[in-house]
């Protein structure tokens, strides 16, 4: 099966091509910062709460939002990289068109999950826009949710490139 790589170059070089390029690039140096933070404010936490013997009241759950981020910005690297589950050895035991076809089956119902993951989402996190985090007053709880659709959205780009790949590589 070709790969998206092998699409025709006036593909690759399309501006959803680009896009998505320039947005794994930025989520990779976010996901990254997130999980230095993460780390940083667990192990502050933990230092408090055995050497100075007083507890934070807010990194546990400031934690837990940093660990809801890098789960759904981490997806969208995941979805880029195409480390979500999937069943390729099955798949690759059946001819070139067969596969091609079951590809473009996939990507179609993973894009309709996405549009749901973002719909949803925007309605989850504007129904949260008045709450507020429980030990951090000042941390809406409509930013923490906004990573749904954020992720439900570049996740849909990222399917819709493979679907342009697709739709534009040679048959075999």
């Amino acid at each position: 099966m070709q790969r998206i790589q092998d699409a025709a170059p006036a593909v690759r070089h399309s501006a959803l091509f680009r896009t998505v390029g320039v947005v794994v690039s930025v989520l990779e140096v976010f996901c990254s910062i997130l999980m230095v933070a993460m780390a940083a404010i667990v192990l502050l936490g933990v230092f408090y709460r055995y050497v100075i013997q007083r507890a934070l009241p807010w990194y546990d759950e400031f934690a837990e939002y940093l660990l809801v981020w890098i789960t759904f910005y981490g997806s969208i690297l995941a979805a880029h990289r195409r480390a979500h589950i999937g069943f390729e050895t099955l798949v690759e035991m059946l001819p070139p068109a067969a596969v091609r076809a079951i590809t473009l089956v996939g990507e179609v119902a993973i894009l309709l999950i996405q549009v749901a993951l973002f719909v949803y989402g925007l309605k989850l996190a504007e129904a949260a826009s008045f709450d507020a985090a429980v030990s951090l007053r000042w941390v809406r709880l409509s930013w923490v949710y906004s990573a749904i659709p954020i992720s439900g959205a570049f996740m849909f780009l990222i399917s819709l490139r493979r679907i342009v790949a697709l739709a534009v590589a040679p048959r075999e």
